[in-house]
């Protein structure tokens, strides 16, 4: 996958010379590309075009790094599955994780990867996203710190440091945690660092940091030599959602449903292959571009054998748990608007 950056900047030449977009996959035919990208992307349009020979080109921003839980899209460009519904995506990596729903929801992204409970937050503040797949099936988001910490339990954090990623749901969802456990959200400290949760907590810029998962970051602390005391949310009450989802904005979605269920067809056959073959997967993770440079190849292995399990290989998310999610996030006030799975999902 390529910098975000640095395949809009190159992108933009070569619309500007008239040569259209590139492409990171296969297609699979000699037939030109379609137009979906982002200056495509206006309310309603049409852009499933594809016949014959003819290829569709789509934006997708990922909510950060490759890794173990987003390498089925890594398995379908290698499988060719994108090629084989002639579909061409351009995978695009954010500076950090907040910003895929801005960009999906402006136009600049066609597809974009983020977690269930973000979606459901950037519905009920009004902007038209629709979930059209599931890519990480389980709840992965989790409370990390190290046993040279010296925290003993939540209770501890008051006047601590609390690394986030930057979403709003995981500032939502901290500051449920720490109020159920009877602290005071005001006497934590929350900071956004992006992609840099581990540095963050091994250089003393965070005492903990929130929205990590035990197959990553916690497997990523172990190589390093640190001890993670690992809490999954799932365990503090918060209902088992998917962690990683595929949205699209909502008019896009209704008026492209073949183009979303192909694509979103072709990553679950990512996630499947990755099953089948897990010695591919950390192949293809440790030869991308967009990794984390840091991670080593054993805990890279370990990550991949960890979170395998957990990609999803339908695709499809289901309605009756995301609305246990909502209904949660509702009860506890997270969200002020009475919705419903159905308004999340695209049909």
């Amino acid at each position: 996958m390529k910098n975000y950056w640095l395949v809009a900047v190159t992108l933009l030449a070569l619309l500007l010379a008239g040569c259209g977009g590139g492409s990171e996959t296969d297609p699979g035919a000699a037939g030109a590309a379609e137009g979906t990208q982002a200056a495509d992307t206006k309310p309603g349009l049409d852009l499933d075009r594809r016949s014959a020979n003819r290829v569709a080109t789509m934006w997708v921003e990922m909510d950060g790094w490759d890794t173990a839980e987003t390498v089925s899209f890594l398995m379908a460009e290698n499988g060719g599955y994108f090629g084989k519904v002639n579909i061409s995506p351009l995978n695009l990596s954010p500076r950090t994780p907040e910003e895929a729903i801005p960009d999906v929801v402006e136009g600049q992204d066609v597809l974009g990867v983020t977690s269930a409970p973000e979606a459901i937050v950037a519905r009920d503040k009004g902007e038209p996203v629709a979930i059209v797949g599931s890519v990480l099936e389980e709840a992965t988001a989790a409370l990390i710190w190290t046993k040279k910490s010296g925290l003993e339990g939540i209770a501890d954090l008051k006047g601590k440091t609390v690394a986030i990623p930057g979403l709003s749901s995981q500032k939502i969802l901290l500051e449920n945690v720490l109020t159920e456990e009877g602290v005071d959200p005001a006497e934590v400290k929350v900071i956004k660092v992006g992609n840099d949760l581990v540095p963050s907590l091994i250089k003393g810029k965070a005492d903990a940091i929130f929205g990590g998962s035990p197959n990553v970051e916690g497997i990523d602390l172990k190589s390093r030599g640190f001890q993670p005391v690992v809490t999954p949310v799932t365990s503090l009450g918060v209902p088992d959602y998917d962690e990683l989802v595929l949205i699209a904005r909502q008019d896009l979605a209704e008026a492209n449903p073949k183009l979303m269920g192909d694509y979103v067809s072709a990553v679950a056959r990512g996630a499947a292959a990755a099953k089948q073959n897990p010695q591919k997967a950390v192949e293809l993770l440790a030869a991308s571009g967009e990794k984390n440079p840091e991670v080593s190849p054993a805990a890279t292995h370990q990550q991949v054998g960890m979170t395998n399990g957990m990609l999803s290989s339908s695709g499809q998310v289901d309605p009756e748990r995301l609305q246990r999610l909502i209904d949660w996030m509702s009860e506890n006030e997270m969200i002020k608007q009475d919705l419903t799975a159905d308004e999340l999902l695209a049909r």
